[in-house]
């Protein structure tokens, strides 16, 4: 009887699978925006320039209201404003908005401190909370992370009546801009139509291997130079392929997919024994197989979701002893479930975009 019911969370994964790219490909950007005076409000949704009528527009400076068209913009689905006094302190507004839900976070005209302090609280949050938040930062300090993008041109020059502006003023645009990016696209496709030139770093190869995201001038338009995060340091399951933003994308949909499904549907109510195991490994591989069809996802990899073998024998070594559990085959471990906890693991290709061509021809 503990079966009854089970098959359908094969049914959400599958649904979810299948409509990925477009869940994907609008996030929610929230903006931190300085106001001089207080407010009794301190968060504000839009979704499109229209929401920005006359009086929601008297709720902010004229500079962050064209802040909050650079995010929008970008479509991403909606862009979360985020009101701190200018003469406080970043770590007033960082705590109310962990009970936000959003993709893409930044500061508009913050200090090389606060987008520091920025980058580290993402950095934390993550860890501690489980979230999969990310952040475009200015110069930050403190980053080498794959979820921060820490932004670097010193100038952009926007075509409309701004002219040139600090760097720090474009983190606006770039939230918007990454945050409505779709999942099968690299940041590179796309150009900015709103930006005359940038004031490229001195040498862009050596920025973009310090983890810098750099624009650069293309033939009269404005691109950026490679879609990668901050991310340096690698290994202990840490790859190359994760310095790219792309990548990450799909990387936080899959944790968040399975994680929510999980403890929306399954968590807590099932017996924890080999057949609801295996049938929830079935579902995942079906959530896979429709990030396949979708080309998030190698369909010439063996994308698998599947027990972990090592991890179920050592949990068992304590109760049972080590000499009992190593003679236990692996059908003998998997059959031997413990307690509470479900040990998977899996293995996946996710499929970057083509970003770099050679081609030969001999004549």
């Amino acid at each position: 009887m503990a079966n009854i019911g089970l098959p359908n969370i094969s049914i959400v994964f599958k649904g979810i699978g299948a409509s990925a790219v477009q869940r994907g490909s609008r996030g929610i950007a929230l903006l931190i925006v300085k106001e001089d005076v207080e407010s009794s409000t301190e968060f504000a949704e839009y979704t499109s320039i229209d929401d920005l009528t006359t009086e929601e527009s008297a709720k902010y400076t004229a500079t962050n209201v064209q802040y909050i068209k650079d995010v929008l913009k970008g479509t991403p689905s909606k862009v979360i404003v985020a009101k701190m006094l200018s003469f406080g302190v970043l770590a007033d507004i960082l705590p109310k908005i962990k009970g936000k839900k959003f993709d893409w976070i930044g500061i508009a005209e913050g200090t090389t401190a606060e987008q520091t302090e920025l980058a580290s609280w993402i950095k934390s949050t993550n860890s501690s909370d489980n979230k999969t938040y990310k952040a475009v930062t200015y110069k930050a300090t403190t980053t080498d992370d794959k979820q921060i993008v820490n932004f670097t041109n010193t100038d952009v020059t926007f075509k409309d009546s701004r002219g040139k502006v600090t760097g720090d003023k474009f983190v606006a645009r770039l939230i918007g801009f990454l945050a409505g990016l779709p999942l099968t696209m690299s940041a590179i496709a796309k150009t900015f139509d709103d930006v005359e030139s940038v004031t490229e770093p001195a040498d862009l190869e050596t920025a973009i291997n310090n983890g810098e995201f750099v624009l650069f001038n293309d033939d009269g338009q404005t691109r950026v130079a490679r879609g990668i995060n901050s991310l340096k340091t690698t290994g202990e399951g840490v790859t190359d392929d994760m310095k790219y933003i792309l990548v990450v994308e799909v990387m936080n949909l899959i944790y968040n997919d399975i994680y929510n499904t999980w403890k929306q549907f399954y968590k807590g109510k099932y017996k924890n024994n080999l057949d609801n195991q295996f049938l929830l490994i079935d579902s995942i591989n079906s959530y896979f197989e429709a990030l396949e069809n979708d080309n998030l996802l190698d369909d010439e990899f063996d994308n698998k979701c599947f027990i972990d073998i090592e991890a179920q024998r050592l949990a068992n070594i304590p109760k049972y002893g080590q000499d009992v559990v190593d003679s236990w085959d692996a059908d003998k471990i998997m059959q031997m479930t413990f307690g509470t906890n479900v040990y998977l693991s899996g293995s996946v290709k996710i499929l970057n975009a083509m970003e770099d061509f050679s081609m030969k021809i001999n004549m």
